[in-house]
């Protein structure tokens, strides 16, 4: 161990009093050492100050709790930051632990629960919305800004203002082991599969950030699972004409919406009047679905394409079974209208075998102007000749995140239930699931009007709804989509027919996995799809990224219950 550089001596003829008072000015290695020990102490109580001030503040998905190993991890760093002396260093490394504690502490505060790698990795595909949500929920995250602003704003001056004036010991490899410290979390990424990477239960939110944040930078940026995908046989496609072919297949497809919030399904409020109308008089069915994957990226892909197993790159790549690929080939017109950005969905979803296609990008302006409301200025830009044969796939936002955005621009009658604890809503809880039902409410109107336009086409077919997804609403104090629960899994389906020789699909309240549903559209297509690995009665819900490491459940029906699996990894195999 060196001490920092001495004063420069006295002169030879100095008086008494200022050789004693340099000696009493001269800092003593007992001195450096106690510098030490209180400056770690005071790095360390701020490092663990974020997660109390979430908790005071209402942070009701921050479980983190004081753990005496993780406590000594950050007393080591932080002494190896004070030993090190190089502000350079020390506000690089606060530097990063403050940015991935923003996402964090936020993410806790909107969603109520720890980023998982799979979530970081969806940060960069959904800057818009997480964006959108930051503005609508602005004046509710001063507490996350104030939890994680204030601790590191001390941290700032406290290395800053301490390793330019405190006298404290010097050790040259301090440095080195911060850096061993910090490489320990990627290193076990890349030798450990992502189930232990998920957030752990009572631990610091900044513990689960840095293992989130690895294991998404060693593993989830641009690395396939085609290394190591199980191998699974390519789907037989075969024709298989059928005597009634519809002329008009539409496929409406919602965001966000789970089951149990479908008046129709037994929800206890009046959330879908029209629909309930419809299955009462037989004009409709209603279904129990099941989704593909959590995410709508991922849920897309693997409906469109109608594949159903985790890391069946072959055939999602392909696009070998692909609805609108099939249509195509059976002589239909293809279109695909959409509320929601395309981007790289559309490679995804085989943008080449689709002759019309509109997204938001298509019509910023009035989407933003008009929400939803705009899908009606896509059917008429898209101008779909009278009765040609087509396939038209429509993606509406509606029941996304934050739910009131949904019919904020529309009458107060849409607000048929207080979205505000001001407007007599019990809690902010309520409020946003009351949001959220006044957000289906307004979707099943929505689903009512697409049907009248159905109808005024003359259109002859099938009339489909569904979702991409299904959503939390605080249950376990979660809230989004982005997690892999029954809840999420389970969404709604409605078929309606209309035309000769047209038939239903299944009976009401039957389960219909988004896989069976891409079945059932093919084989009106006039295509059999034999699947050779399939499994009877077994689905898979799959994470955020299905090109990519995953995790994912089996899903089998039990009676009226979507029983889920173990969450398991797909990726490099691991131990």
């Amino acid at each position: 161990m060196s001490t920092s550089v001495p004063d420069a001596p006295l002169a030879p003829d100095a008086p008494l009093h200022a050789r004693l008072a340099a000696v009493r000015r001269a800092p003593t290695r007992r001195h450096r050492i106690a510098n030490l020990l209180l400056a770690t102490a005071a790095a360390t109580v701020l490092f663990l100050l974020d997660d109390r001030l979430q908790q005071w503040l209402g942070g009701a998905g921050n479980d983190a709790r004081l753990r005496p190993d993780w406590i000594a991890a950050l007393a080591v760093l932080s002494a190896a930051l004070w030993l090190g002396g190089s502000r350079w260093a020390a506000n690089a490394v606060l530097g990063l632990f403050a940015l991935i504690q923003l996402c964090q502490l936020s993410h806790i505060a909107a969603i109520g629960r720890p980023l998982t790698p799979l979530d970081v990795a969806m940060i960069p595909r959904e800057v818009s919305d997480i964006l959108r949500s930051a503005r609508a929920e602005a004046g509710a995250q001063w507490p996350t800004l104030l939890a994680g602003g204030l601790p590191y704003a001390l941290l700032f001056a406290l290395y800053n203002l301490g390793l330019a004036r405190l006298p404290l010991p010097r050790v040259r490899w301090a440095l080195l082991a911060v850096a061993l410290l910090l490489a320990s979390q990627p290193y076990k990424a890349a030798h450990q599969g992502m189930v232990r990477f998920m957030p752990q239960q009572g631990h610091s939110s900044l513990f689960n950030a840095m293992r989130a944040f690895s294991y998404y930078a060693v593993n989830l940026i641009g690395v396939q699972v085609s290394r190591d995908a199980p191998a699974h046989p390519a789907y037989r496609i075969v024709a298989a004409p059928t005597p009634a072919p519809p002329q008009a297949i539409w496929l409406v497809i919602f965001d966000s919406t789970r089951l149990d919030r479908w008046q129709v399904a037994g929800y206890p409020r009046e959330t879908t009047p029209n629909l309930s109308s419809w299955v009462r008089s037989g004009d409709a069915r209603w279904h129990r679905g099941i989704a593909g994957a959590a995410a709508t990226r991922a849920s897309l892909a693997l409906l469109l394409n109608g594949v159903r197993e985790p890391g069946h790159l072959q055939q999602l790549q392909s696009h070998q079974s692909n609805l609108f690929r099939l249509a195509k080939r059976a002589g239909y017109r293809t279109y695909w209208l959409s509320t929601q950005y395309g981007g790289d969905l559309l490679e995804r979803i085989d943008a080449a075998s689709i002759d019309t296609a509109r997204s938001r990008e298509d019509a910023a302006a009035a989407v933003a102007a008009r929400g939803d409301e705009a899908i009606f200025d896509q059917l008429d830009a898209a101008a779909p000749a009278p009765g040609e044969r087509r396939l038209m796939v429509l993606l509406l936002r509606t029941a996304h995140l934050p739910f009131e955005d949904a019919y904020r621009r529309l009458p107060p009658r849409y607000r048929r239930w207080p979205d505000t604890v001001a407007a007599g809503a019990a809690d902010a809880r309520q409020a946003r699931r009351n949001a959220y039902d006044n957000a289906i409410a307004y979707q099943d109107e929505l689903i009512a009007r697409l049907y009248r336009r159905f109808e005024a086409m003359n259109e002859q077919g099938l009339f489909v709804v569904t979702s991409d997804h299904g959503q939390m609403l605080g249950e376990d104090g979660v809230w989004g989509h982005n997690v892999l629960t029954p809840q999420v899994a389970q969404v709604p389906m409605l078929v309606r027919v209309r035309g000769e020789g047209q038939r239903p699909l299944a009976g009401n309240g039957d389960w219909l996995a988004h896989h069976q549903l891409h079945l059932a559209l093919a084989a009106r297509l006039g295509y059999r799809i034999d699947n050779p690995g399939a499994v009877p009665g077994l689905y898979y819900l799959q994470g955020s990224d299905v090109y990519g490491d995953n995790l994912y459940r089996e899903a089998r029906a039990d009676g009226a219950t979507l029983e889920l699996g173990a969450p398991t990894g797909l990726g490099r195999p691991r131990h």
